[in-house]
């Protein structure tokens, strides 16, 4: 990532490195012990990359009349602050994170917050319903098949419109805390009612993934 700052790579490489030093059995576990240990969401949430996710999420709300978001994925909130959204519910499985962003936001009536669990805890598709749902540099954190399985059906489910996944859509090996998968293969075969809009592909910023818009098909049911 040839644009992110040396000075900025550093801290996050200190958390990562001081988290790693006990052994991390979960995804879940990781984030925890990150947020709660005083790091961040990671360069992805900040600067150049924060600014570049914005414009594009930003235009396609507004260009789709879109009113209600709900985000898998919220982290410590820096990457909200670039959002222009007219209701927003805010979930991560990091009850830090979440804390975090009630206490950033607490002012703000039309942001909400829920510590979101991958057990089956939430009906995300009757408490967490909007219009958009919205997965940004998420999918290749998640570690654990049944995990990222579960995540992909309520990042559907809860959408009653479009969903936007921002990540690389390729398969790799585990590395730390990264997992990069095939993603659009996966909703190929397991989710139905859904179409793929809109690719957007980064042409701008190194190191940035491209964007997956898909929309829903008229008359389809809840279904996967």
């Amino acid at each position: 990532m040839g644009l992110i700052s040396k000075n900025f790579r550093q801290p996050v490489n200190f958390f990562i490195n001081r988290i790693f030093k006990k052994k991390i059995t979960n995804s879940h576990e990781y984030w925890e012990r990150r947020y709660a240990n005083a790091g961040n969401s990671g360069t992805g949430s900040y600067g150049l990359f924060a600014e570049y996710k914005a414009g594009i999420v930003n235009e396609f709300v507004k260009n789709n009349n879109i009113s209600t978001v709900v985000e898998f994925g919220c982290g410590d909130g820096n990457q909200l602050q670039y959002f222009e959204f007219p209701s927003y519910i805010g979930l991560d499985i990091s009850s830090t994170a979440v804390q975090k962003c009630q206490q950033a936001f607490k002012n703000d009536p039309d942001k909400t917050f829920f510590a979101y669990s991958q057990a089956g805890q939430y009906n995300c598709s009757n408490n967490f319903a909007a219009e958009l749902s919205l997965s940004l540099d998420v999918v290749y954190h998640l570690l654990e098949d049944d995990v990222f399985e579960n995540y992909m059906y309520d990042l559907f489910r809860s959408a009653t419109s479009f969903v936007i996944i921002y990540a690389w859509d390729v398969d790799g090996k585990k590395h730390l805390h990264v997992r990069h998968r095939k993603f659009s293969a996966w909703i190929n075969e397991n989710i139905n009612g859904w179409n793929l809009k809109e690719v957007i592909h980064n042409t701008y910023l190194e190191g940035a993934c491209d964007f997956f818009i898909y929309q829903k098909q008229a008359n389809a049911g809840s279904d996967m």
